[in-house]
């Protein structure tokens, strides 16, 4: 489930909710604007594939593997 940063254009503040669905309303628990400008989190932008041997966490960093995991 995950939470999105947003700042409010109407009051100036920044506020964090959880998102169930795409389509989803939201709204500033403030001023209840729905003028909001979605912000870029650090949580958002790690959703990359882990850089190891295999590709899967908890590997050990590329290109060295702890042998756990499966060949390609």
């Amino acid at each position: 489930m995950p939470i999105y940063e947003f700042h409010c254009r109407q009051c100036e503040r920044d506020f964090e909710t959880l998102v169930m669905r795409s389509q989803e309303k939201v709204s500033c628990p403030d001023c209840g604007s729905d003028q909001l400008q979605k912000l870029i989190s650090a949580h958002a932008v790690g959703h990359a594939m882990p850089d190891t041997a295999c590709g899967s966490a908890p590997c050990s960093p590329a290109p060295a593997c702890g042998g756990a995991c499966s060949a390609r």
